[in-house]
């Protein structure tokens, strides 16, 4: 069965390449609030190429569970349809990530990378043990909302002279971004059910965006100055899931994915913004 034809502004979601964007540009962000002058470009490379990798494996665990193609949604079709292309790409990025990580990258990340791929095998495990049937759980995307922080923190953190491992994890820059990525993904699983299951579910989905944004308004109080924005940047992607979750309903499905995407970009405008006039902010 033939597809119908994605608009434009849905290619960066069909090709895996809008959240390797989102990745790098919330790595810069965590690059200023934690006073890192200075990281290679081999790191934001490879950073966005894992992401797409890891992105392009879901879908195929994904097309792996649901079955027809007849029946996949229009990213997970284009995987399947393409497949095939994308093998050989997959193998290419590997090969960069061992040579950049054994001959480029300080052993610190590597390290890191370490821990951010044990959480992604614990994503992937639970994806691939996943039936068919089972709608998407909450547990899963918070897996997989914090394998994303993580993974656009660690890197960056490896070159920050100041916070230790420990304190990158428990971070609340992490967590809360974690959390923020967490809700964003369940939005959209959320936002495919029906009658009293979908109600139910836009109420617990408001509920997560007001607990993040009211958590980041919170901090921001006690952040100093290197952090706020951080923490502002937050409130803003939480408040746009917030009020997307109220007015869903008034977009189709490709639609819902290009505004859920922007809640999350748009906080990289406000904080570039922020530390770009705020004299008390160094940059």
């Amino acid at each position: 069965m033939e597809k119908e034809r994605a608009p434009w502004w849905l290619w960066p979601n069909l090709l895996s390449i809008d959240a390797p964007l989102v990745a790098v540009a919330w790595g810069w962000m965590f690059a200023k609030a934690w006073g890192v002058v200075s990281v290679p470009w081999q790191l934001w490379a490879t950073l966005g190429l894992v992401v797409w990798m890891i992105y392009v494996l879901d879908r195929l665990v994904d097309v792996r569970r649901e079955g027809p193609a007849a029946n996949l949604e229009k990213r997970h079709y284009f995987v399947f349809q393409s497949r095939k292309r994308l093998f050989p790409l997959m193998v290419a990025v590997t090969l960069w990530c061992l040579y950049v990580g054994l001959f480029i990258l300080s052993r610190t990340v590597v390290m890191y990378g370490i821990f951010v791929i044990g959480l992604a095998v614990a994503y992937f495990a639970m994806a691939m043990t996943q039936s068919r049937e089972e709608h998407t759980g909450i547990l899963k995307n918070s897996v997989a909302g914090l394998t994303f922080a993580y993974g656009t923190a660690a890197g960056i953190h490896a070159y920050s002279p100041v916070v230790s491992f420990g304190q990158m994890i428990f971070s609340w820059e992490v967590l809360l971004f974690g959390a923020l990525c967490a809700v964003n993904m369940t939005a959209i699983d959320f936002w495919e059910l029906e009658g009293e299951d979908k109600e139910d579910a836009s109420a617990l989905l408001g509920m997560g965006t007001l607990m993040v944004g009211g958590a980041a308004m919170f901090f921001s109080l006690w952040a100093d100055d290197f952090n706020k924005p951080f923490f502002y940047a937050i409130l803003v992607g939480a408040g746009g899931l917030h009020v997307l979750n109220r007015m869903h309903a008034k977009f189709d499905k490709d639609g819902r994915r290009l505004w859920v995407d922007m809640t999350i970009i748009a906080p990289v405008a406000v904080y570039w913004v922020w530390v770009r006039f705020d004299n008390s902010v160094l940059t």
